[in-house]
């Protein structure tokens, strides 16, 4: 995707101004909060880019240093995806935790706590249950958990990453209800039918590209209650939405899900793909 189509998509409203400027530094070019000034001003009547163009400038310290993580390389590679994926988060637990687990956050804490938020706020709309017993599939720091957990009864995070795992146990001291532990992405340390709620957010195109992924929803179906509910934010990254939406219809009947969203995006700050799927009774 070239610059110029990122520009047009936060021109035109399609991704918010966090969403193009993560995609510019993730590009691989150099990202000058100048030069977005410049296109702001050459298109007075968008707010978009004026709004791109302030986020910009608000974190223009930070670009460089978000460049040359982009460019270290933030998707796992090699043949043993989950190992790789374990290796690659403890990396970014130490250099960058916010944008480790969520690039668009820019790596500024604030910026994070907007977009866990908004995310908060959607399963808590979608899943009446999660005020019930979480799991945060793919947990990073802990900022969903966290997020969640002053309403809900517990919160486990799971992790491939001992590096995240580490940093979600120290953001979570004093907080009884919420826990992490590492997990190997396929088998998760829980009972059939003790979780409310299961939540994948950007965890489950992991599975997706180890190849996984049947074995993951397989999973969430054992450890969820009947009508429980497992929320799915970003099937994949492979950039085709509608073999998602299939897959997902397909891997929902053979473990016994209805579909009951798939597809959307719900959201102001983030773009993933979401889908909701119910555990049948």
């Amino acid at each position: 995707m070239t610059d110029l189509t990122i520009l047009e998509q936060c021109g035109r409203g399609e991704i918010s101004p966090q969403i193009a400027l993560s995609r510019l530094l993730l590009a691989g070019g150099p990202v000058d909060a100048g030069h977005l000034a410049r296109e702001a001003a050459a298109h007075p009547d968008s707010a978009p880019l004026a709004a791109l163009a302030r986020l910009a400038a608000r974190h223009g310290d930070r670009l460089e240093g978000l460049g040359r993580l982009a460019r270290s390389g933030l998707w796992p590679s090699g043949d043993d995806v989950f190992g790789a994926t374990a290796a690659l988060f403890d990396r970014l637990a130490a250099e960058a935790p916010e944008a480790g687990v969520a690039f668009y956050s820019l790596g500024d804490p604030d910026e994070l706590a907007a977009a866990t938020a908004e995310l908060a706020g959607i399963v808590r709309a979608w899943s009446p249950a999660a005020t019930g017993r979480i799991l945060d599939l793919g947990c990073g720091i802990g900022r969903l958990a966290l997020a969640l957990g002053p309403e809900a009864e517990s919160v486990l995070g799971l992790d491939l990453s001992e590096g995240m795992i580490a940093e979600a146990c120290r953001r979570a001291r004093g907080r009884g209800n919420v826990r992490f532990a590492r997990s190997d992405g396929r088998r998760w340390p829980l009972g059939d039918g003790e979780i409310d709620v299961v939540v994948a957010a950007d965890s489950l195109p992991y599975a997706v590209e180890a190849g996984a992924v049947a074995e993951v929803v397989a999973e969430a179906a054992r450890v969820l209650r009947p009508g429980g509910d497992l929320l799915v934010f970003n099937w994949s990254y492979r950039g085709d939405p509608g073999r998602d939406v299939a897959e997902a219809r397909s891997l929902a009947a053979a473990c016994g899900f209805e579909v009951v969203r798939a597809g959307e995006k719900p959201f102001a700050i983030w773009d993933a793909v979401s889908f909701h799927l119910r555990r049948a009774r």
